[in-house]
């Protein structure tokens, strides 16, 4: 079920959570469909309601609750047939004088569409946004209130009717107030977890930038101490004027090494396997890192970047689904034209195939950030073996 008051950037929580609760709640629609319609048949059975609308009626509140099942268990996102549920009950409430056509039910019976009133009102949070969402958990009581207390069908006591309009207010805010609570809990799950992995990622950059200044601190260091060197020995002129010269020579290569970073900014692959390595560590000291083949070779900073985010995104997901009993491993391998990143666990494992179009974890973080850049990711997971993420990045 959605509520989009909270909309994190990364939702790995949130959705596990949504998924939860939409086949929940889609087994409690079914259970509460069955009975309205098997009332709907009964009452219709001993009244001879008007046949267009009553089937019509019939037929919407039936679809609906075949359409929530299968956007939750097939499609993974049961939006259209929560909001489907909504829609036709209050369809169902408009129109049940149409139904009756003057007609009367007999003493203490309900009319069949009250089993689908809280079930609905419900179902609109997983439809409708916040204020929608209130509406009908308002309006669905207070609609049912003045329909009991109209002339059509069986008029009902207004306090027997104030009642039930209550006890269907109550129990649909109450379960909505709990969707409310876990998703916003997750949410926050999410928000934290995402804002350890941006720290990771900005130590990740700020370690890489350090090692490769370092490296330029020590192209620039012969040249000038070679400068000072001789000028210390100068004794003549032509000394003299061989120091000036290599001084300049050393300020010109120095001030081309800088603009050269700021332009280019690159990395080597030897300082960002590094970077990576110390924010993995930082985030679980059981993780197992491997690195072979590390060269001086420089990639683009926003390969760096896109391939130390997506690394550490495949990591935080193998730290959060395949188990605490996991054992995750990371490979880092670096070659002359590019480098491979592998992320092993043997945890839970999953079908690539079935992850839901709204999963930003793995579909975007990993996959689209990689793909931005001009690299590869290969996912391979099986249910109860484990999953590997292998980033692939190449100049060629």
């Amino acid at each position: 079920m959605q509520f989009y008051r909270v909309e994190p950037n990364k939702t790995l929580a949130l959705t596990r959570v949504n998924t939860l609760l939409g086949r929940v709640f889609s087994v409690a629609a079914s259970l509460v469909g069955a009975q309205t319609l098997l009332n709907a048949i009964t009452e219709n059975n001993q009244h001879q309601l008007v046949p267009f609308w009553f089937w019509l009626n019939f037929c919407l509140i039936a679809g609906s609750h075949l359409l929530i099942i299968y956007t939750v268990w097939v499609v993974g996102d049961g939006k259209l047939g929560f909001g489907a549920l909504t829609l036709s009950t209050a369809f169902a409430l408009a129109t049940w004088g149409l139904q009756l056509d003057g007609g009367e039910l007999a003493p203490g019976m309900q009319p069949w569409i009250w089993w689908s009133v809280g079930i609905a009102a419900i179902s609109s949070v997983g439809a409708f946004n916040v204020y929608w969402s209130a509406a009908f958990l308002v309006g669905f009581p207070t609609a049912w209130f003045f329909l009991q207390i109209s002339e059509i069908g069986v008029p009902v006591d207004p306090w027997l009717a104030l009642q039930d309009a209550s006890f269907a207010f109550l129990a649909s805010s109450v379960l909505a107030g709990f969707a409310f609570v876990m998703r916003y809990e997750a949410a926050r799950v999410d928000e934290a977890n995402q804002k350890a992995v941006e720290a990771a990622i900005q130590l990740a950059r700020a370690d890489a930038i350090h090692r490769e200044r370092d490296r330029v601190d020590a192209l620039v260091h012969d040249s000038v101490l070679t400068t000072l060197l001789v000028s210390s020995n100068a004794k003549d002129d032509a000394a003299h004027r061989e120091a000036e010269a290599l001084a300049g020579a050393a300020i010109k290569k120095l001030n081309n090494a800088q603009v050269a970073t700021k332009a280019n900014e690159k990395i080597s692959v030897n300082s960002l396997f590094s970077a990576l390595e110390v924010a993995i560590h930082r985030e679980s000291g059981s993780a197992k890192v491997e690195v072979e083949g590390t060269t001086d070779t420089l990639v683009p900073n926003e390969v760096a970047a896109a391939v130390t985010e997506s690394a550490l995104q495949a990591f935080a997901n193998s730290i959060h689904h395949a188990g605490k009993e996991a054992k995750i491993e990371i490979f880092l391998k670096g070659s002359s034209n590019g480098l491979k990143i592998v992320v092993k666990d043997n945890g839970r494992g999953f079908r690539p195939s079935r992850v839901p179009k709204n999963r930003l974890g793995l579909k975007l973080s990993i996959i689209g950030r990689v793909q931005a850049v001009g690299g590869k990711v290969f996912v391979d997971s099986k249910i109860g073996i484990g999953t590997n993420v292998i980033i692939e990045w190449s100049a060629q």
